[in-house]
């Protein structure tokens, strides 16, 4: 026999039902079972049937059949086949818990959209984490570049003060060469007396020229030298330059993923609620 509080609320199903305008399930049960139930809008196939048995894994019914008291619920995808939420509310006859009336509606995709934010937001997190790897390893270049600069630097400071001691070396040939000329000519000068003399002036001009010849060269090598050293240092400028604007790039790359974040936190907290 049905109670008659129960039998009331069945009878105003009708109109409970047209306060709503989106998909909900509207059912009327107590302990044997479902005595009533809509489905908003029409045509819906309701997740149970008049009748039936209402097992609740999750025990809220059984708790709002115990306290007499309104409990929200949430049964998951694997006990329906769909996701639900919904509000559990006791039908008293006076002091006693008869029934329920329950409201529910399907979140499947609801859920769906919280766990593609869910994966969106760890995505970004990697991708922001991949990015700081890239920043670390420009700001390591950076040094590298730096220090590059620095001991070019020095190696272009010692190729000049090496062309200088080159220039020292050369200018004391030339004149090693003219002592050796005028060398030569004393000891024509002096005949027989300076044959001995002359041999040694002859072998110092040779070894002057050899030397002038050896500074000439030694020179023209340090000007290449410093010429790709020029080079260099110009190439790391560009380097330098080009890693500072990719840096600017990435930091506002790292400026949007943040947003992005904080937005798909926004997301997932809003589908939490």
């Amino acid at each position: 026999m049905l109670n008659e509080q129960l039998k009331q609320i069945v009878n105003i199903l009708p109109l409970i039902k047209q306060l709503f305008d989106h998909d909900v399930f509207i059912t009327v049960m107590n302990a044997e079972g479902i005595i009533e139930g809509y489905s908003v809008p029409d045509g819906v196939e309701p997740a149970l049937n008049v009748g039936d048995m209402f097992e609740d894994p999750s025990g809220a019914f059984q708790e709002v059949i115990r306290t007499g008291m309104a409990k929200h619920n949430h049964l998951p995808k694997e006990v329906m086949g769909e996701a639900f939420e919904g509000m559990l509310v006791p039908i008293k006859d006076e002091k006693d818990v008869v029934g329920c009336i329950v409201c529910t509606y399907s979140v499947d995709m609801k859920e769906q959209i919280f766990h593609t934010a869910e994966k969106f937001k760890e995505s970004v997190h990697n991708i922001n984490t991949s990015i700081q790897d890239v920043v670390d390893g420009i700001e390591n270049l950076f040094k590298m570049l730096t220090d590059m600069n620095n001991v070019t630097n020095s190696v272009e400071n010692d190729v000049h003060t090496a062309v200088d001691v080159v220039g020292k070396i050369s200018s004391n040939a030339s004149r090693s060469n003219i002592l050796a000329l005028n060398a030569s000519i004393e000891a024509a000068r002096s005949g027989e007396y300076g044959r001995g003399f002359s041999v040694v002036a002859t072998e110092m001009g040779k070894l002057a020229n050899d030397s002038g010849s050896s500074a000439t060269e030694i020179k023209s090598t340090l000007n290449i030298i410093t010429s790709h050293l020029v080079s260099i240092v110009s190439s790391i400028k560009d380097a330098n330059d080009m890693a500072k604007e990719h840096m600017e790039n990435i930091n506002e790359i790292q400026k949007i993923l943040k947003e992005t974040i904080v937005l798909a936190e926004q997301l997932e907290s809003n589908l939490n609620i």
